[in-house]
């Protein structure tokens, strides 16, 4: 897998961090893309849950954006002209299926980007061990924001 055809050539200010819940709705999303974005749209779009927001990702999306799925719990139906109208791309990964090298040259990038700023990770809620299930519980039900942790 080459991912770097995945974000190649996207400009990203290092000043804003671009991330929103689609929980939010349909409007508030869009207006929060355009408020940071200009009416442009998005480049790029990493998504991970796309059998519910991949038709809005596509309305979202700058001339020539991606939409680079890494998550899906079902089947969607999106209109193909949402695509076409601005030549927009699909891009599906599995990282199950990435070589070692590659997953390695991922790490290094996520880091590099932690590091330099211009990744930064949401950290949602903690909770004990003993939560799990609830923890998943809340996942499932689709309003966590950002990473969830369990401690031990």
């Amino acid at each position: 897998h080459d991912y770097s055809r995945v974000v190649h050539n996207v400009e990203m200010p290092h000043s804003h961090t671009y991330w929103t819940q689609h929980s939010e709705g349909n409007n508030v999303t869009h207006l929060w893309c355009q408020g940071y974005t200009g009416s442009g749209g998005v480049n790029v779009i990493i998504e991970m849950l796309s059998n519910v927001n991949l038709a809005r990702d596509l309305r979202l999306l700058s001339e020539a954006g991606r939409v680079v799925i890494v998550g899906c719990r079902g089947s969607i139906e999106i209109n193909p002209r949402d695509t076409m109208a601005k030549e927009s791309s699909i891009i599906g990964i599995s990282l199950s299926s990435a070589s070692k090298k590659d997953r390695q040259e991922t790490v290094a990038a996520l880091l590099a980007g932690m590091e330099v700023g211009w990744l930064r990770p949401v950290v949602g809620s903690e909770f004990p061990l003993d939560q799990a299930a609830l923890t998943h519980e809340l996942i499932m039900q689709g309003g966590a924001l950002g990473k969830m942790i369990l401690t031990i």
